[in-house]
């Protein structure tokens, strides 16, 4: 199970990676056919997901991922979950992946702040 964590979180920090770099490219490797993200701004699909990337001009402020746990799901796939502390907020993240083709893939990922009671980060 150690080994599995490694690997996502590697994936994941390589995501967070490239979304600041807005990579399309690694983005269109790195979700599967059929991902979905769901945040406060909505669900998107694969193809909203790589418009979003491209179009957003922001760029992501510092971030700190903490308290990393993965949940098996089999030989094939498994769910990640972390809290990152992200421009003073925290949120609550979760990342399903499956493995075809030999690559571990993005199939869901979902982004939930943490409530007013949990606080911001300083």
């Amino acid at each position: 199970m150690e080994d599995l964590l490694a690997v996502l979180l590697d994936i994941e920090k390589q995501a967070w990676e490239a979304a600041d770099a807005r990579d399309v490219a690694f983005y269109r490797e790195y979700l599967s056919q059929e991902a979905l993200i769901v945040s406060p701004s909505g669900v998107l699909d694969k193809e909203g997901i790589l418009r979003d990337i491209a179009e957003n001009p922001r760029e992501l402020p510092a971030y700190t991922i903490s308290d990393p746990k993965i949940v098996p799901l089999g030989g094939e796939s498994g769910v990640l979950a972390y809290t990152v502390s992200l421009g003073g907020y925290m949120l609550f993240v979760s990342t399903v992946y499956t493995r075809s083709d030999g690559r571990w893939r993005a199939a869901f990922h979902q982004r939930t702040p943490a409530s007013p009671a949990t606080g911001a980060v300083d």
